[in-house]
């Protein structure tokens, strides 16, 4: 399938950038990917997705979109407006939100923040943002002042070859090497010496504060859109004690389960664009 590049301006984020498939005729779908990924994420779905017509963002500070100005961090709440901007200048009015892992995250965050601007979400292998009691906040606070100034002083690194990144990134997230590269090579400039990362070294930073569980459960309650919740069976979320609170806490919504990993969008993405194109068959005039 044919992909095009494109860019939008946001006040709050500066330039993101993107990726598109499909035609101008189809069912647009705003595409929003994980933590330390990019756009590339949704190429092997899109190419299984027909009639959808995906614009898959680089989020800020991802992929080769700006990184945030200096002094500034990146916080999950931050994304939302980010997002929402973005949908405004491609000119988007009520938005399908499809996110995986993070981009989950900030989708059902953008349908509480902005129900007249979603019109439903799909979330892969994400419900909801990572929590934690409110007790470890002044220890979390401390660390993330500490590691923003040890960041600063912190050398980027260069790596001699691509193969050395795919493997190991196919070895950490466990997913396949086809998955891997098109994610490192859309996030790595080439230079003389070797190898750098376009994403910012600063999306590694800890953040200085997390929502607490029933802040999360809140938020999910207040979800009144259609959604659909796409999960693998060996994801990340499967061994998380606060997975079944969560999936009880939102009114109605289309849950399935895969055999895959956290990435099954992208290692499996047949079956995934079959539940999507399912899910999505509702919204099509």
């Amino acid at each position: 399938m044919k992909v095009e590049n494109f860019s939008v301006d946001t006040e709050s984020a500066g330039t993101l950038t993107g990726l598109r498939w499909g035609s101008t005729h189809d069912l647009p779908v705003l595409a929003l990917h994980g933590w330390l990924d990019n756009a590339a994420s949704f190429a092997p779905l899109a190419a299984c997705l027909g009639g959808v017509q995906i614009f898959a963002i680089d989020l800020p500070g991802h992929g080769k979109s700006d990184h945030r100005p200096p002094g500034a961090r990146y916080h999950l709440m931050d994304y939302v407006p980010a997002v929402l901007e973005a949908a405004d200048a491609l000119g988007f009015n009520r938005i399908l939100i499809m996110g995986h892992s993070l981009g989950a995250a900030i989708a059902g965050l953008a349908a509480v923040a902005a129900p007249e601007r979603v019109r439903a979400v799909i979330l892969i292998e994400g419900l909801g943002p990572v929590s934690e009691p409110e007790s470890k906040l002044p220890g979390r606070l401390r660390d993330s002042v500490a590691g923003y100034a040890r960041v600063l002083k912190r050398a980027a690194p260069v790596y001699p070859d691509i193969e050395t990144l795919v493997s190991s990134r196919a070895r950490i997230s466990a997913m396949s090497e086809a998955s891997a590269r098109l994610l490192i090579e859309r996030n790595v400039n080439h230079h003389d010496d070797g190898y750098r990362w376009c994403s910012d070294s600063r999306l590694r930073l800890d953040s200085p504060a997390f929502l607490t569980e029933p802040q999360v459960l809140a938020c999910l309650k207040a979800i009144a859109q259609p959604i659909q919740v796409l999960l693998g069976n060996d994801g990340m979320l499967t061994k998380r004690e606060t997975l079944s609170p969560r999936l009880e806490a939102l009114s109605s919504a289309d849950v399935r389960w895969f055999d895959g990993a956290h990435h099954l969008h992208m290692d499996h993405p047949e079956v995934i664009a079959a539940a999507a194109a399912d899910f999505l068959s509702q919204f099509v005039p």
